[in-house]
């Protein structure tokens, strides 16, 4: 997960200011909420070490940072992520997601709708600090008439600009989740590839699978490996259905007479519920997917999921071939310089070689 237009010291701030005016007055409210929020957490991180020689911090929390210190250096060490002050402070918000993003996409097109900045280039997200102001965002979308989601978010990264700090919103996750987050965060500092949102996060998400699955193996006792190993093969079963009934929604826009699109679409989306209470009375389902299934999914929703998992297989493939995680790394920043449909045929070429 990037955040948008986040940067270091106070000089690149004022640079933050200067891309404000270069946007347009239609983007200043957002950019400066975006920049006030970002501020907000840089003046409130504290070193860790600091945190953890206080007194009046509880043993959970100090528990829970002394682990962070072990995963940061695992991510170092195993995964040849960035060695920088990145999670080397702690932060406290006092609410349960530092920001909720916003998606959208046209009714009938599962495009994700895009919003485009100076530094990063075009996301198809836009994040606010605000859930108030995030909400009225996708009242107003709504009332243009495109699907959309809004859900909030534990972490992001600043892409390298600033040392991201640790936070409470994330610090109590389980183990896995939080190795998993910071994994995934660092890995964005790894590479970032403008304009490509489902490369940058689906590369983010391959590091952090394979980056847990290492942890687990030199961390986690027998029992929580084995859970973990379970929750994570019912969460692949469900993303591939997803994943494929997105697909069958994509046939239906392409072939369908325009007076037959909203039925055909209520009726794939109907069908891809159906499937999912199928496999949650198998036992195949979560807490998390029931809630997911039980607010509606829309094209929005969906392609929210691709952007994430989508070309996840290729990058995991991509790893297994690779000798080190810094040879991967190498191979997969020389394909993000290369041309969008270049670079998307590497990704399918990795599958095919593999024979999946």
């Amino acid at each position: 997960m990037v955040f948008q237009n986040s940067l270091p010291s106070l000089i690149r701030y004022l640079a933050i200011v200067l891309c404000i005016f270069l946007t347009g007055c239609s983007q200043l409210g957002y950019l400066a909420q975006a920049a006030r929020g970002q501020l907000e957490i840089t003046f409130s991180r504290k070193p860790i070490d600091e945190v953890l020689a206080n007194n009046q911090v509880t043993p959970q929390t100090k528990e829970r940072l002394e682990l962070v210190k072990r995963i940061r250096q695992f991510a170092i060490e195993e995964l040849d992520l960035p060695e920088n002050s990145s999670y080397t402070t702690y932060s406290e918000l006092g609410r349960r997601h530092v920001i909720w993003n916003v998606i959208a996409a046209s009714p009938y097109d599962l495009t994700l709708k895009t919003w485009c900045y100076p530094i990063t280039g075009c996301i198809s997200y836009r994040g606010y600090f605000s859930e108030k102001n995030a909400s009225s965002y996708q009242e107003s979308l709504i009332e243009e008439g495109y699907d959309t989601d809004l859900y909030g978010v534990a972490a992001y990264s600043t892409l390298g600009w600033l040392s991201d700090p640790v936070l409470d919103t994330f610090l109590f996750y389980p183990d896995y989740a939080l190795a998993g987050l910071i994994f995934h965060e660092l890995a964005h500092q790894v590479l970032y590839v403008r304009d490509d949102s489902a490369f940058n996060e689906a590369f983010a998400t391959a590091v952090e699978q394979e980056g847990v699955e290492r942890w687990m193996r030199a961390e986690g006792n027998p029992g929580e490996i084995s859970q973990y190993r379970a929750a994570k093969e019912k969460n692949a079963r469900i993303i591939e259905l997803i994943l494929d009934y997105r697909k069958r929604l994509g046939d239906v826009y392409a072939t369908s007479s325009e007076s037959g699109l909203a039925e055909e679409k209520a009726r794939v989306l109907r069908e891809m519920t159906e499937a999912y209470q199928s496999l949650s009375k198998s036992g195949m389902g979560t807490r998390f997917w029931d809630q997911w299934f039980e607010e509606g999914a829309n094209n929005a929703r969906l392609g929210g999921i691709a952007t994430y998992h989508n070309l996840v297989p290729a990058f995991r493939a991509a790893i297994a071939k690779s000798e080190t995680m810094a040879m991967f790394y190498k191979i997969v920043t020389e394909q993000g310089k290369k041309p969008y449909s270049v670079r998307n045929i590497w990704l399918q070429n990795q599958l095919t070689a593999d024979g999946l």
